[in-house]
């Protein structure tokens, strides 16, 4: 890809309109965070539109000039977009380009379309597709995938800089030396970097928190070294472990053309529907297996504007799910904003567990225009500091840090029933390569470094970065593991 740009089109029906414009504005909106940010990064979005009618106009901009092709399905692929996939497959497998990022409409029931369409990705392309429910989610989900890419494409000049700074000056160095030793540089040069990767932390705030508070060695996840952290939704994070086992990256030769490697922070507990969108299980775990380890129990915990008051709030320091439900009813009927997480986070998922049996959705749909998102990763949360009443759907690892630090708000614990707090569990997920006939899980010297900064144990099961395969599932838990403490 380019530097400074990359070029997007969106292939899909034409009756999707909607969809198209809903994605032209995002990308609008994306160019304008990055110039904010001091991005030197443009994305350029292209479908029928731009190109006219000519199909060869299409097959040419796909196959040659597109970074990055979205294919969009409701039901069924049709002929045309059929063969706009295959030459981007064709392109993919050729040169590496385009990237193929595939978004289906959910589905109550398995069609022969929808069979035609997996059987096509699966077949034809490294990719799998992401299923969204309506356009917003859609949005959301798009949005994640574009700023992963341009992220990884923007830290990836930067990662490993005193490693490449030092190689550098070896280099200048040793220009005026014989071939022979500019050869044994060389060759120094691949295998210090065949088994080195940059971990690309993944998934949500609450376990980003779980895992800095409760496991100090490891420090500032941002700050990490040889590491790249993006915070996405959980349910945006699955599909990309999924690529990452599926294209088997555990491939000695590969190391050096990607070297990111994926590491999910998630507050949901997975099962194995989640990474199996485009393969059978055996398929899956013919290439590897996703490893888990839980980090730590958080408190479900709903901040309330300090200077609020409520006959429900008001000199507690707790709220059982009964009155959390009423609560939320009176507020979304007042001027009082409610910031939530994003959607198919770990807290936002929770919170709606709870809430379900009560006949309440969170949503802009439900409670109106009084809903939105925060985050507690950047101190540029959408949150008023003025008089304007607020609650924060929260938890003990998740609250936007500016205002709680600043003491703007105050936490009351949810409690269940039986008056205990409502938990939920922070994990680590990350990818586990079949080795050695599949009797192992091969893991890059990155994790194994930092699962031992998690917990010393893992120097009895962790040798020569493999990991004994016991059993052949697609989620393996660590904690079985380890010995008694």
């Amino acid at each position: 890809m380019n530097k400074s740009s990359i070029s997007i089109f969106v292939s899909g029906s034409k009756k999707l309109k909607e969809h198209r414009l809903r994605l032209k504005a995002l990308v609008n909106n994306l160019n304008g965070e990055y110039r904010m940010k001091g991005y030197h990064m443009t994305l350029n979005m292209f479908s029928y539109v731009n190109l006219g009618d000519n199909q060869t106009d299409y097959d040419d901009f796909i196959k040659n000039k597109s970074d990055i092709v979205i294919f969009l399905v409701e039901g069924k692929m049709g002929e045309k977009t059929k063969q706009e996939f295959l030459l981007a497959s064709q392109g993919q497998k050729g040169k590496g380009k385009p990237k193929i990022l595939v978004f289906m409409k959910e589905f109550q029931e398995r069609t022969p379309d929808i069979e035609e369409v997996e059987k096509l990705v699966s077949e034809n392309s490294d990719s799998y597709y992401v299923d969204y429910s309506n356009l917003e989610d859609l949005e959301n989900k798009v949005k994640d995938r574009l700023n992963q890419e341009v992220n990884m494409l923007i830290d990836e000049v930067s990662v490993s800089s005193k490693k490449k700074v030092t190689i550098l000056k070896v280099w200048a160095f040793l220009t005026t030396l014989t071939l022979v030793f500019l050869s044994a540089l060389t060759f120094w040069i691949a295998s210090s970097r065949k088994n080195d990767v940059t971990l690309l932390f993944i998934g949500g705030g609450s376990a980003v928190r779980c895992l800095e508070e409760k496991y100090p060695e490891v420090g500032k996840v941002y700050e990490y070294d040889n590491s790249i952290c993006i915070a996405v939704p959980t349910s945006t994070s699955w599909p990309i472990i999924t690529t990452e086992v599926m294209q088997h990256h555990a491939a000695k030769d590969s190391k050096v053309s990607r070297p990111f490697y994926p590491v999910c922070m998630s507050a949901m507990e997975s099962e194995e529907s989640n990474f199996l969108k485009m393969s059978s299980r055996d398929q899956f775990v013919n290439k590897g297996s996703v490893l888990s380890y839980k980090l730590g129990d958080d408190e479900l915990t709903l901040y309330v504007k300090k200077n609020y008051s409520h006959e429900l709030i008001d000199g507690k320091d707790s709220i059982g799910v009964e009155d959390l439900a009423a609560f939320i009813k009176s507020v979304s009927e007042q001027n009082v904003m409610i910031f939530t997480t994003e959607v198919g986070s770990g807290t936002l998922t929770n919170y709606q567990r709870i809430l379900t049996p009560y006949d309440i959705t969170i949503s802009k749909e439900t409670l109106g225009e009084h809903v939105d998102k925060f985050t507690d990763l950047t101190p540029k949360s959408k949150i008023r500091r003025d008089e304007t009443p607020y609650i924060m759907l929260g938890s003990h690892y998740y609250v936007s840090v500016e205002v709680y630090e600043e003491g703007d708000c105050r936490p009351l614990v949810v409690l269940d029933e039986e008056r205990k707090p409502v938990t939920k569990t922070n994990y680590l997920y990350f990818v586990g390569y079949n080795e050695d006939g599949g009797t192992s899980f091969w893991i890059p010297d990155a994790m194994v470094e930092l699962l031992m900064k998690i917990d010393k144990r893992f120097e009895d099961i962790v040798k020569n970065n493999r990991i004994p395969r016991n059993n052949e599932t697609v989620i393996v838990s660590l904690d079985s593991y380890l010995p008694e403490e």
